[in-house]
């Protein structure tokens, strides 16, 4: 026997050995990276798990929660965007604890673990414009290469189970698994709702266990969420839960915790108790100073209302408690300074000086798409106005943080959400704030034209009013006069790139009650075109929507600022020496939607054409995207026509 040959195959064997359970570690440690590669071949990262767990306690005669939350991301490709860096967000109400964070890191025969140093409470800076007791941690995870994980976790402490928010299925990453789990004790009631889950991604189970009662809704294989222009926020299309308490049974009571919008009225009209007062002197004698002889009751409100928009500065606070409890209005009178419930509270306070009564009121903005009457609970406000009711019952939202608002228009924010007005401790009201018409915000603008060899000059008559004049307003008070043409410039642009702003004044900037006006002389150069002995000219120089086609794939709503119409006239001067040689058909439609007319019509040496055009809608949803895009192909085309003049043969 050749015993060296022996050993030598006993040491290849042993190597194979050694390489094969290498293989098999390392199989270990990909199959999952490569399943995952596999199945989300365009993605730089996954979601392997996120999973959160509430466990909510009796207290007394109240409800406590605590949750605890982990997630942990699978790189797919090295140094992928957006997924090394995250920040985990808590507040007075919602503190952060025990928060860990791992980057583990395949090391040839299993993952190290590299915990994240250095993670401390940060606050974010807005210029000094606000400020709140938000906080988040920055986690930044290095060596995201492709095979390797993020992990972390942490637990939330909320002061009051009232405060408990949404938890949302989908996210920023694809995730591969994700489950909600509410552990609550069985004399606790818990009401709950799943939204935007149209195809049935969220499982949902109920069960007795321990003692405790248990909500679990799980998820598999969520795509990422996909932005898209002009989105709205996310909790109106991501499947999501919003859940409260409502009650506490015990053997002889139930104590009623957020059962509906009784309970939620009881709580929100304590933190307005405490800043009610008689008016003090000084409230009194402001109040006054804004009264004239034969003043009508609506005329002082309109008076207190502007009164405060122009002279108390907007600085949002959100320093616990601070966050639900308006100060008193003296001191914001003193102070002149404060946020949305400051507001609301100066506004209310000086009308109650003059014997006038209004109300606080909460209500959502329309970032939130809750309503009181599903989700009565903070989830379905982050706003604060005061309310006035005139003796028609005719209802005025008055916000002092909008500062060019008319007394007519509520905030464009909040149109179509519901008001929780607070009358006194026993009495309340719900009241949907309208949606404010297109025909109220409109731009009506006229414009005589004359052509000089290849430019056409114009001098127009623009007047703006709804929320058209409010956001117009905004960016034309502007102290440096080069800065304000250049934002006139962008409002009145017609024709090209090539539109210049000769001249131009402003009318009513300052009056809230009149519709803004401007009067203004352009030129746009190289916008005729001659051919041989013709001009051709197109005189739909505001091209509203045009060629603004929604993609038919799109799975997400489309939201508009504010409803509005347009009603542009062009008188155009028909130079010496032509005559119509063809002049466009009249073009009309009406969806509801969007509707449109353009016509166009002679009168002696003048063409006259008239475009009207009406945007109808705030948030558009995906069954209404067939309708916008067919009226927007015949708009877009009914735009490309042109004028022909012919040179007269003598």
């Amino acid at each position: 026997m050749d015993f060296r040959r022996n050993k030598t195959n006993l040491i290849a064997v042993a190597l194979l050995l050694i390489m094969s359970v290498n293989s098999l570690q390392t199989d270990a440690q990909s199959s999952v990276w490569k399943e995952m590669k596999q199945k989300y071949p365009d993605e730089s990262a996954v979601f392997l798990t996120r999973n959160k767990v509430i466990n909510l306690e009796v207290m007394q005669d109240s409800v406590t929660a605590y949750a605890s939350m982990e997630e942990r991301i699978l790189f797919l490709k090295d140094r992928p965007d957006n997924t090394t860096d995250m920040r985990i967000f808590g507040s007075h109400f919602q503190e952060i604890e025990n928060l860990q964070a791992v980057t583990s890191v395949w090391d040839k025969t299993k993952y190290k673990d590299i915990p994240l140093s250095g993670l401390t409470r940060q606050r974010d800076d807005d210029d000094g414009i606000f400020f709140d007791d938000s906080y988040f941690y920055h986690l930044s995870f290095p060596a995201g290469h492709a095979g390797n994980q993020a992990y972390w976790k942490y637990n939330e402490k909320y002061r009051d189970a009232r405060f408990l928010s949404a938890f949302y299925f989908q996210d920023y990453l694809t995730q591969t698994s994700g489950s909600l789990l509410i552990r609550s004790p069985r004399n606790v009631e818990l009401k709950w709702h799943l939204l935007n889950d149209q195809e049935n991604r969220v499982q949902f189970r109920q069960f007795e266990k321990g003692g405790y009662t248990h909500y679990e809704w799980t998820v598999k294989n969520m795509p990422a969420i996909k932005h898209e222009e002009r989105s709205p926020k996310y909790s109106y299309f991501v499947p999501l839960v919003v859940f409260h308490v409502t009650a506490i049974k015990e053997k002889d009571k139930t104590v009623p915790v957020l059962s509906g919008i009784n309970d939620l009225h009881k709580w929100y009209y304590e933190t307005i108790r405490q800043v009610d007062e008689q008016p003090t002197p000084q409230l009194t004698e402001q109040a006054k100073n804004l009264v004239a002889p034969g003043d009508k009751e609506i005329d002082i409100v309109r008076k207190v209302f502007y009164w405060v928009q122009d002279n108390v500065r907007y600085i949002a606070f959100e320093d616990g408690m601070r966050g639900l409890v308006p100060h008193k209005p003296s001191y914001v009178l003193e102070k002149r300074y404060g946020d949305c419930k400051d507001m609301a509270s100066l506004i209310v306070g000086l009308l109650k000086s003059l014997g006038i009564k209004s109300y606080y009121t909460w209500i959502g903005t329309r970032d939130i798409p809750f309503q009181y009457s599903l989700v009565p609970t903070p989830l379905a406000d982050n706003h604060m106005i005061a309310t006035y009711i005139d003796e028609d019952k005719n209802y005025f939202f008055l916000d002092g943080t909008s500062n060019y608002t008319s007394l007519q228009l509520p905030s464009s924010m909040i149109q179509g959400k519901e008001a929780f007005i607070v009358i006194s401790d026993s009495e309340y009201e719900v009241k949907k704030v309208p949606e404010i018409s297109s025909r109220l915000s409109a731009l009506s603008d006229t414009v005589r034209l004359r052509i000089e060899n290849r430019t056409l000059h114009g001098k127009g008559s623009a007047q703006y009013s709804g929320y058209q004049k409010i956001v117009a307003s905004y960016d034309f008070n502007k102290t440096v006069a080069s800065k304000q043409k250049d934002n006139v410039s962008y409002w009145l642009k017609k024709g090209s790139n090539k539109f210049i702003l000769d001249n131009y004044t402003i009318e009513n900037l300052e009056d809230k009650d009149m519709p803004l006006a401007l009067s203004y002389n352009f030129h746009i150069n190289d916008y005729i075109n001659y051919v041989d002995s013709e001009i051709y000219i197109n005189l739909n120089l505001l091209k509203v929507y045009y060629n603004q086609i929604i993609n038919p794939d799109r799975k997400v709503p489309m939201e508009m600022d504010y409803k509005f119409s347009a009603n542009e006239v062009y008188y155009l001067e028909i130079p010496d020496g032509y005559d119509i040689e063809y002049m466009p058909p009249n073009a009309h439609l009406e969806t509801g939607l969007i509707n449109f007319d353009i016509s166009y019509e002679q009168t002696g040496l003048t063409i006259r054409v008239n475009q009207r055009f009406e945007n109808n809608i705030l948030l558009m949803t995906q069954d209404q995207f067939e309708v916008w895009n067919k009226a927007i192909k015949v708009l877009s085309n009914s735009y490309k026509e042109s004028i022909i003049l012919k040179k007269k043969t003598s």
